[in-house]
């Protein structure tokens, strides 16, 4: 018995780490395949994807995001219609962490990318800690916001002094690659209830490597996540003239809905509410589609 025990743990001695390095080839590989174009930018030099033709839609991304997770996120909400750009935000995979990081930078940057594509106006998508960003966006550039469109995404809440806020990101430990891989393969019951959603494979492929995008997740933890509360006043959400669309989960752990709440009773805008679904809307992606379709449609 003993013997097997040994033999048993030597196996997986064995094996885990060969694992890890063949699944963390397979995800820079994946990263690469994304073909990524460049353009310098006031911040420095940025990366993002471009795909398909027709009504341009803008994705600001979530916390372990890039130009990656973006795309996927695009695909699995509009499919292959329209022109589907995703921008890694600062410090995310291929673009630049600047010495101010701020939401409202990245809304100049986003303005700056549309520039670079000749691109006059666009949709706007915002998806969790990507939220800021896009509302800043539409706030500072109205003549070139065709539409705004947050998908379990943070809006402001509460003017809040600093002292109240802590950063809000992940354990410090999964911002290593190892810690996190291993995550992803053995604790995805863990997952599934920090999202309040059954996290699919192709989100935590878009988690993966690490590395590239750490910067870009220590920002949106000290900074990106707790800028709408703590500097509550450049965000007059009632002042935003495009049409906005709602798409939320009433039970969402991690933005909460009673912001939301909030939010829609400044902004009046167009809503798709689920009672359950989590962070990730799970079981709605036909639902969330559809009516992404028709905001746009209605709105181009």
């Amino acid at each position: 018995m003993r013997k097997s025990l040994q033999a048993a743990a030597l196996a997986i001695g064995v094996s885990v780490p060969l694992l890890y390095v063949a699944d963390m080839r397979r995800a820079y590989k994946r990263l690469e395949e994304y073909g990524a174009s460049k353009f310098r930018s006031e911040f420095g030099m940025m990366a993002y994807a471009d795909e398909g033709w027709g009504e341009a839609i803008l994705i600001s991304h979530g916390i372990f995001g890039g130009y990656d997770q973006g795309m996927a996120s695009l695909k699995g909400m509009v499919g292959e219609n329209h022109r589907k750009i995703a921008l890694s935000r600062f410090g995310y995979p291929g673009s630049k962490l600047p010495a101010q990081p701020t939401p409202q930078n990245q809304a100049r940057v986003f303005a700056e990318l549309l520039d670079e594509l000749n691109i006059e106006k666009t949709f706007i998508l915002a998806t969790s800690a990507g939220g800021a960003a896009a509302l800043s966006f539409a706030l500072t550039y109205p003549e070139r916001t065709k539409g705004l469109v947050l998908v379990s995404s943070g809006v402001p809440s509460n003017k809040m002094p600093p002292g109240q806020l802590k950063p809000a990101g992940p354990p410090i430990p999964l911002l290593s690659e190892f810690p996190m891989w291993l995550s992803t393969k053995s604790l995805r019951p863990v997952f599934n209830v920090f999202f309040g959603s059954d996290v699919d494979k192709v989100f935590f492929q878009t988690m993966l490597p690490v590395k590239p995008r750490r910067k870009g997740i220590e920002a949106d933890a000290n900074i990106t996540n707790l800028d709408m509360d703590l500097n509550y006043e450049k965000y007059p959400v009632e002042d935003i003239k495009a049409p906005i669309l709602v798409i939320h989960a009433k039970d969402d752990p991690m933005a909460l809905f009673d912001n939301i709440e909030k939010f829609i009773g400044r902004t009046h805008p167009e809503t798709v509410i689920f009672e359950s679904g989590g962070h990730l809307l799970s079981g709605h992606q036909t639902e969330v589609s559809a009516a992404i379709q028709q905001f746009i449609q209605k709105n181009a």
